[in-house]
């Protein structure tokens, strides 16, 4: 035999349950008012407490998702950004249409360098709500940073239509464009969002270090100088990151030990030491050379990157003997260094290399057309500017 409920039970039961999920719902938005009034006192721990409460009470109510992303952002104010992504994770599972929630998300995920993750919930929110520029914004920044260069370009152009004369996104497509290694056009979009906003210093910046990366180095000079009228700290890392770039040079550089090489063609080595005197001696001289900022230490010390040789026909100086035949009495010179000392911290290289007497003690010399070349690099890979790697008597630093 088969139990049957009446329609009245049936009604009781449904009245009974209705009215306390009235309650619980009344209950669940009280707390949610005093969480948010906890929030607006920056009590954010009290806030956490009452929204969690409002969640617990009504845990399907209409105001749920948002009583999350309340609970979220006092989280973040907490440092609790674990907590705050477990809190996004289960609004988005209750309503994961709300771009707004992905876009939270990710910018989670983007201020801890998980960067795939921040891209897939910026990609989500930009296709959930893609009129909105702060969620193409985001994603442009997010691809960018993963090197997806294309992706980037086309949400930055994308905010563009919707943000026509916006200086930010100008220089976002500049910064784009230089990572691209498409500097022209990064010099374009970064003039232009100079013209949208002339105290722009970001964009001074980055349009220094375009022009640096097109190795045109006066017009990167030129932002810097720029920048010091408006942010000074920007100037200063301009000038930080155009002192890495800057291909280093001899400032100046000198003889230290007898070696006088001013001296012309014809000069007796036993003039440039008495113990050259003696046939077959020979004699270790030093010049001292000056660089214009911080070289690598191991290229300078290395006698491979040094040579000393006559002057070649075509020097704009002139070449060794002035050109005319080199007698049979010319002294044998080292072509390289027999030592090497670098001061990293005066930037300065002590480079010693040997004369020898003949064996008829009657050795000539042309000092000022003795040449020195380095061909090492700076602290920071660069190779030596051509206009200044190398040194004679009559040249001085060319």
């Amino acid at each position: 035999m088969v139990s049957t409920v009446s329609n009245e039970i049936v009604d009781y039961l449904f009245s009974v349950t209705y009215n306390q999920q009235t309650n619980y719902d009344a209950l669940a938005n009280s707390a949610l008012s005093r969480g948010i009034d906890r929030y607006s006192k920056e009590d954010y721990s009290g806030a956490v407490k009452e929204f969690r409460r409002a969640i617990g009470l009504s845990p399907y109510s209409q105001n749920t998702t948002k009583t999350y992303d309340l609970m979220a952002q006092s989280l973040l104010k907490l440092d609790k950004a674990p907590e705050a992504i477990t809190a996004y994770n289960q609004a988005i599972k209750l309503n994961p249409k709300n771009d707004t929630y992905h876009l939270n998300l990710g910018n989670i995920y983007f201020s801890q360098n998980r960067n795939e993750e921040a891209f897939a919930q910026y990609k989500l929110a930009a296709r959930l709500n893609p009129s909105s520029t702060t969620n193409l914004y985001s994603l442009g920044q997010s691809a960018m940073k993963l090197g997806q260069y294309q992706v980037a370009e086309q949400s930055f152009k994308s905010v563009a239509r919707l943000l026509p004369g916006d200086a930010n996104v100008a220089l976002a497509l500049g910064q784009n464009y230089r990572k691209m290694g498409n500097y022209s056009e990064a010099v374009n979009q970064l003039n232009i969002a100079i013209s949208r906003k002339k105290d722009f210093g970001d964009a001074y910046l980055e349009l220094g270090l375009a022009y640096a990366d097109l190795k045109e180095l006066d017009k990167a000079n030129e932002q810097a100088a720029a920048l010091g009228e408006i942010d000074p700290t920007l100037q200063a890392e301009l000038n930080d990151q155009l002192y890495t770039l800057q291909l280093p040079k001899i400032r100046l550089a000198y003889n230290i030990d007898g070696f006088v090489s001013s001296y012309g063609p014809g000069t007796k080595v036993s003039n440039l030491d008495s113990s050259l005197a003696t046939k077959g001696a020979s004699k270790d001289f030093t010049m001292h050379f000056l660089f214009d900022k911080e070289m690598d230490a191991t290229s300078v010390s290395s006698p491979f990157n040094w040579s000393i040789s006559r002057a070649l026909s075509g020097n704009s100086w002139g070449e060794y003997n002035w050109g005319l035949p080199i007698p049979s009495t010319d002294a044998t010179i080292s072509p390289m260094p027999v030592g090497i000392v670098y001061n990293q911290e005066l930037l300065t290289a002590d480079v010693t290399f040997r004369i020898e007497q003949n064996a008829t003690g009657d050795a000539t010399l042309d000092p000022s057309h003795i040449n020195f070349k380095f061909f090492g690099t700076d602290a920071y890979g660069n190779a030596m500017d051509l206009s200044a790697d190398e040194y004679s008597g009559i040249s001085l630093v060319v």
